[in-house]
């Protein structure tokens, strides 16, 4: 190809990303002008910003990827896309604290100025594989869903939608705070993460409200929810998973738990994005993967403090994992890259405000008592008691039992998944409730309700049409127990 062709190719390409990246940058100066708008169409240009944010965030851990030549292995194209979101979102993270740093004259000079630069940066493609890239590439496993896959992925997409809880209405940002934090467990660098990611509605207080409503949920919810299916990824089929996502979504428990505490949609997820992370890592095959293990420690740190107890837990799992199939240089360079997060981690914890240095333990009647309220709220958690079971019989004594011949479990990863949950456990029962109550017991209940299916699943592998039987039966029941009207009625009231 001479040229004056990929000439062609490059001006096409940055003519289409320049216009489309500008097109969502203009999006505050429209939320702006839109005060006197009905709220259901502030919320929707508002979500399409929430969404060009997360864009960013990709596309900046894509290239944090490629100037630091970070090559990776990844159990699914899920397990990509989570990875760059969160490293593209605490690079910002760091980089919005950096620029609080300046006189305040500077920072709305600094916010519009990163974006254009950014956006100039990312339109013109530097490297020739970029032209060939589209967001289908990105989503491999996802191109050939057969017509129940699709199904179940299109029912998740309306649950999401429709289970978007009603939203606080102050107006003032202390007021705001003391809403989402009330025990004031957030670091101030959340805060001023939040308040520079939103910085154009800032004048705007029912805008400035809203986006941060809207933060909580879709980003919340939507990272434990790319968790939980990348997690289920590595031991069940693409159907299950998708399966166990709906199955978690359909529960009337989100809605409840957000009606109760809304900010719970980022308090309460940290446990599954450290689960996942644990089991990234050891898959990547390689030691670099080391940097986003240390800021994933440094993220937690900013969400509740008293997670800092869960970062020698992952740098001593990371290492013990490694151990047997990986050298001594190589798990000394995994712990190297790990030290700007710790740094940044251990800073947040020194610089943090002491009244959070308080423990909040869980007692057992606790646990018992939120286990027991998901049970009854979603029918379909009844199977993880089983499932556990499943899962501890086969790990012990798999190979001499006859009906697990079918059964076929990445020992190695569950081993991983298992000694990891013991981890989230014990610093849930002595430091921190919030790993384990309200979001983050929920996703293990479900993840244990799915290992009996895929049981099943392996042993009739050959018997398609009884498979899809079975999968339209809990297809059903999760959408008869979803509470679909009692969910839509808070969303009308949320427009209201």
């Amino acid at each position: 190809m001479g040229k004056s062709s990929i000439l062609k190719l490059k001006s096409k390409f940055f003519i289409n990303r320049a216009v489309t990246y500008f097109s969502f940058l203009l999006i505050p100066l429209w939320l702006q002008q839109a005060s006197g708008m009905p709220l259901y169409s502030q919320s929707f240009l508002m979500i399409l910003y929430v969404l060009f944010m997360c864009s960013q965030w990709y596309l900046l851990g894509k290239e944090v990827d490629h100037r630091f030549k970070i090559y990776y292995k990844v159990n699914s194209s899920i397990d990509r896309i989570l990875y760059r979101l969160i490293l593209g979102h605490i690079t910002i993270l760091v980089y919005f604290n950096l620029i609080n740093l300046l006189p305040e004259i500077f920072h709305v000079y600094f916010f519009w100025g990163t974006w254009i630069f950014l956006g100039l940066f990312y339109s013109w493609p530097t490297r020739g594989k970029i032209i060939e890239e589209s967001v289908s590439s990105q989503l491999g496993e996802y191109r050939f869903l057969d017509s129940f896959e699709r199904t179940v992925t299109i029912l998740s997409f309306v649950m999401f939608l429709v289970s978007i809880p009603e939203i606080s209405k102050f107006h003032n940002i202390e007021a705001l705070k003391l809403f989402f934090d009330p025990q004031e467990r957030f670091h101030e660098s959340f805060w001023t993460f939040l308040k520079f990611n939103y910085y154009p509605f800032i004048q705007f207080p029912s805008l400035y409200s809203l986006s941060w409503n809207l933060h909580f949920y879709f980003i919340g919810v939507g990272f434990y929810l790319l968790c939980l299916y990348s997690i289920l990824r590595f031991f069940v089929s693409r159907r299950l998973s998708i399966l166990g996502v709906f199955a978690l979504l359909s529960s009337w428990s989100i809605v409840k738990i957000l009606e109760l505490q809304f900010s719970d949609s980022l308090a309460s997820i940290f446990g599954i994005i450290w689960i996942w992370s644990l089991l990234f890592c050891t898959k990547s095959s390689t030691y670099r993967s080391g940097l986003f293990i240390g800021l994933v420690n440094y993220l937690g740190c900013l969400i509740n403090i008293n997670f800092i107890f869960l970062l020698p837990a992952h740098l001593f799992l990371i290492n013990l994992f490694l151990s047997k199939d990986r050298t001594k240089w190589y798990r000394r360079q995994t712990l190297k890259y790990t030290v700007l997060g710790s740094v940044l981690s251990i800073s947040a914890f020194v610089l943090h405000h002491s009244s959070s240095f308080t423990f909040n333990p869980l007692s057992m009647n606790e646990l018992i008592k939120t286990f027991s309220t998901y049970f009854e709220q979603k029918g379909f958690f009844g199977i993880s008691l089983i499932g556990f079971t499943l899962v501890l019989v086969y790990i012990f004594a798999g190979q001499k039992l006859k009906i697990f011949d079918e059964l076929k479990f990445d020992e190695k990863k569950m081993n991983e998944l298992l000694i990891g949950l013991c981890c989230v456990f014990l610093v849930s029962f002595f430091i921190e409730k919030k790993l384990i109550v309200s979001f983050g017991g929920l996703w293990i209940l479900c993840l244990f309700s799915v290992f009996p299916l895929e049981w099943i699943f392996q042993s009739i592998s050959r018997l398609r049409s009884k498979r899809n039987v079975i999968y339209v039966v809990y297809i059903l029941s999760c959408v008869l127990d979803s509470h679909f009207e009692g969910r839509v009625k808070i969303l009308l009231k949320f427009f209201e």
